[in-house]
């Protein structure tokens, strides 16, 4: 081969080289355009809501006070979707600043799962789901964990089985400690995923469902978070796409900082 010839095929190797780096930077702007369309979607929309509803009580008259009922329903709704969200949005930004440390203590297990649920009870009722526990409610889990993190986690896996379930879906849970580990199981019945989903869906701002409109929502932050806790926390997540999506959690026991027990009332 020629010296012309080696130098052109370089030129042509770089070129290649430069190409696929603009595609990537290209779809990554994409990405967080869609990301901050979707942020602004998911915290004005509820927060013009719960606008919208207070005013309406605040006009009711006093032979229409019973429609103030509903109206408080939607509010807390909303609400809680807010606070969904903007918890994920803070927690991201303090990873990204480094801030983010660990508050061990001895929590519950049982009580999360059962706080983090009834956040989502709209949403399982309308969507008629099922929400089975392979648990024996008489068994108490108590682990050292931080519960704060594992509370979001639970938080942004749960919201995900539930939007990509069908209607009338089966979401199944169960937790145990093994050796000193806390392993978690949810498993749903939906669609499932992807190889390709399964490899991207930690990555900020990716969405299996890409568009602005899209029925299920959120952010794109919701598993990147998760993924950054996961890391802080030294534990493993799993995800496969099982008749649905099956995620398995495995968190290791974590010293105490001091001893505190917190109950129901003091997770949230």
């Amino acid at each position: 081969m020629s010296e012309n010839s080696k130098e052109l095929k370089q030129i042509n190797e770089l070129q290649n080289i430069i190409n696929d780096l603009n595609n990537k930077l290209n779809e990554s702007e994409s990405l967080k355009s869609n990301f901050i369309s979707n942020i602004m979607n998911e915290v004005y929309n509820p927060f013009s809501s719960i606008i919208s509803m207070a005013e309406n009580i605040q006009s009711l008259k006093e032979g229409n006070l019973h429609r103030a009922v509903p109206m408080a329903e939607i509010i807390h709704r909303e609400a809680a979707q807010l606070d969904f969200h903007l918890q994920n949005i803070f927690a991201a930004a303090s990873i990204e600043a480094g801030l983010e440390g660990l508050e061990i203590s001895m929590v519950n297990i049982n009580s999360i799962f059962n706080s983090t649920i009834a956040k989502f009870q709209v949403d399982i009722n309308n969507k008629n789901l099922v929400i089975k526990s392979n648990i024996n409610s008489s068994n108490e889990i108590h682990f050292a964990t931080d519960s704060k993190k594992i509370s979001l986690i639970l938080l942004n896996i749960l919201s995900n089985s539930i939007k990509y379930s069908p209607n009338g879906g089966v979401i199944t849970y169960s937790f145990e400690v093994i050796e000193n580990s806390l392993n978690i199981s949810i498993h749903d019945n939906g669609e499932g995923m992807t190889e390709q989903d399964i490899d991207t869906i930690f990555n900020r701002f990716s969405r299996i469902d890409t568009t602005i409109n899209s029925v299920t929502g959120g952010t794109g932050l919701g598993l990147s978070v998760v993924k950054a806790l996961m890391e802080i926390l030294n534990a493993n997540i799993n995800i496969t796409a099982d008749n649905g999506t099956k995620v398995l959690l495995a968190f290791p026991q974590n010293e105490i900082d001091d001893e505190l027990f917190m109950d129901d009332e003091e997770l949230f």
